[in-house]
């Protein structure tokens, strides 16, 4: 394979804004790496408003030289995150002194704590570390004393999330799949940002999904901020997520909102397969999202129906009855498996 960056002045000139630039983040750069044999690719600051003039002419190298073209924001946190995992092994190995330090190295950390001599517990973790590498950091720890001073029994694997503040603990190591599960499930955020590649994974778990939209990054971290309290209290009942509409241009409409109209929220009862878009004329604060959420419950609010649909309840409580199916499931490269229990 070969690859073709861009000379260093090149690179240290390419900054820009970031609507000027379709970036990838860290999974999809390791896929077209994977893809492509020829790919150039552009390191963009793009706080930097100086070389905005560089961005048309990107633009028409980009449609002109016939080969994949990509560029990388390199003050995005996935991004950089993305780069510190690379660069460290599938699991590192963890010393006692060097345990603490490793715990706060990414947004999610898992450490296995095995026996040196547990080889089927070591190729599971192993089995799973290479899988999800790109998403999180993996560590190994075998010394039989900080195994005692985390008061865990060999097998255990730990999940610590630093920003949330939480941990997960798996006592006892069986099985691949039974690791993989635990992994999905304990990196989930208490709020998460919803991207491509983590999206079916949120729906596979069959609780309500509620989707928070809003243009900017900082909007969508003032909000996550807002709103942890009241997230951590439904975390093992809902699936809450922040959204970029840009990443998801089509979502919105699917949920019944308004298009171009932001910050703004819906819920998604996966169970019932029934679509609840918050309403434009509430604050997206605590209290107004638990009192709309209590209505939703209780059966006072209708679920939305796209236009031309006709719909009849037999009452809020029972089943949808509808000319056609209302249903996330045609959302693009997005299979919903249906399970769980409704709770909203």
């Amino acid at each position: 394979m070969v690859h073709l960056h861009l000379p260093l002045g090149w690179l240290l000139a390419l900054t820009a804004l970031a609507s000027g630039w379709e970036h990838v983040t860290g999974g999809e750069l390791a896929s077209s790496l994977e893809k492509h044999d020829v790919l150039v690719a552009a390191l963009i600051f793009a706080s930097d408003k100086t070389t905005q003039s560089l961005e048309a002419e990107w633009a028409l190298a980009r449609s002109e030289a016939g080969v994949e073209f990509i560029s990388i924001d390199c003050e995005a946190d996935l991004i950089s995150a993305w780069i510190r995992r690379a660069q460290r092994p599938v699991v590192s190995e963890v010393t006692a002194d060097s345990l603490g330090a490793f715990k706060e190295s990414d947004e999610t950390v898992f450490i296995a704590y095995l026996d040196t001599d547990d080889e089927s517990s070591r190729s599971a973790f192993l089995n799973i570390a290479a899988k999800y590498r790109d998403e999180f950091t993996f560590g190994l720890v075998t010394d039989a004393a900080a195994i005692a001073a985390e008061k865990l029994s060999a097998p255990a694997v730990k999940c610590i999330k630093p920003l949330d503040g939480d941990t997960h603990d798996l006592q006892g190591l069986t099985d691949v799949d039974s690791l993989e599960k635990f992994v999905k499930e304990a990196s989930r955020p208490i709020i998460g940002e919803l991207l491509p590649h983590t999206h079916q994974r949120f729906l596979d778990r069959g609780w309500p999904m509620v989707y928070v939209f809003a243009a900017t990054e900082q909007e969508r971290s003032d909000l996550r901020k807002t709103l942890m309290k009241t997230a951590r209290g439904y975390y093992d009942t809902l699936t809450m997520v922040t959204v970029d509409p840009l990443e998801f241009p089509d979502l919105p409409a699917k949920l019944g909102l308004e298009p171009d109209v932001f910050p703004s929220g819906a819920v998604h009862q996966i169970f019932k397969d029934r679509i609840y878009p918050y309403p434009k004329n509430r604050g997206l604060t605590p209290s107004e999202l638990q009192g709309w959420g209590l209505d939703v419950w209780q059966g006072r609010v209708k679920p939305w129906t796209p236009p031309g649909v006709t719909t009849s309840y037999d009452d809020l409580g029972g089943r949808l009855k509808a000319t056609r199916s209302v249903s996330m499931k045609k959302i693009p490269g997005v299979n919903i498996g249906i399970g769980g229990r409704d709770e909203l």
